[in-house]
């Protein structure tokens, strides 16, 4: 038995909800506890959000250009869960919908552990 990692708080929503198959359109992204990070750039309107807010921070903490967005997400597999949530595959009719890769890199709180099992396995997959 070995422990996987699970300090990673900070987690994309592409881990957290679209690579476990959760629409982004589920009302459970915007509900129960889901924290967005805010960023340094104005967020498109809607879905009820607020507009992001300028942060500052300290000067020797370093952070990404905008905390709010994942930096990069694997280009293959990416494609593989849109083409999954938008048109189906593997027996899966899709949510028919379209998906947003800004939707998905967006940068919350964790909010479960599922989405570190998501991201070992993907990591054990490439092995």
């Amino acid at each position: 038995f070995t422990e996987m990692p699970t300090d990673h708080f900070v987690e994309s929503s592409f881990w957290n909800f679209d690579a476990l198959f959760q629409p982004q359109q589920h009302p459970a992204r915007d509900q129960h506890d889901t924290f967005f990070l805010l960023g340094g750039h104005r967020e498109e309107e809607g879905r009820g959000r607020h507009p992001r807010t300028p942060l500052t921070p300290p000067p020797f903490v370093p952070v990404p250009p905008d905390p709010a967005e994942a930096p990069q997400l694997p280009p293959g597999y990416t494609a593989k869960v849109k083409k999954i949530h938008s048109q189906g595959g593997y027996g899966s009719r899709g949510y028919k919908c379209e998906w947003r890769l800004e939707e998905a890199r967006r940068n919350l709180l964790r909010t479960h552990t599922t989405s570190a099992s998501a991201r070992l396995l993907y990591s054990l997959a490439r092995q």
